[in-house]
């Protein structure tokens, strides 16, 4: 398999490849890590001040999500987040489901 970078974006970090395996198939697959962001969801989520403050203010931060899974979610799921209407509740049960260590909260909404 030959494996060939294809583009790398330094803002969000997430690189796209192209592959191509003994049958001649061809992929293209996007990679992104994402260490910092879970440390970062996972500091504000062990902090139990930052939802019940968020909360009292009008906002809920609910969840931290990178490029790469809000692609996933596209591609698995239908669930455009980046539409016009994103269909939420959908998207919030994948969160919880799939991606609760993105989580800012410890809290649950449906």
């Amino acid at each position: 398999m030959t494996r060939r970078l294809l583009d790398y974006d330094p803002l969000s970090g997430v690189a796209a490849y192209f592959d191509y395996d003994s049958t001649d198939t061809m992929f293209i697959t996007h990679e992104q890590h994402v260490g910092g962001i879970i440390d970062s969801a996972t500091d504000r989520r062990n902090d139990k001040d930052y939802s019940k403050n968020g909360i009292k203010e009008d906002w809920w931060h609910y969840a931290r999500l990178p490029n790469i899974v809000i692609m996933e979610m596209k591609i698995k799921h239908g669930i455009d987040l980046m539409a016009p209407k994103p269909d939420w509740k959908s998207a919030l049960k994948i969160i919880n489901r799939e991606y609760p260590n993105l989580k800012t909260t410890k809290g649950v909404h449906a």
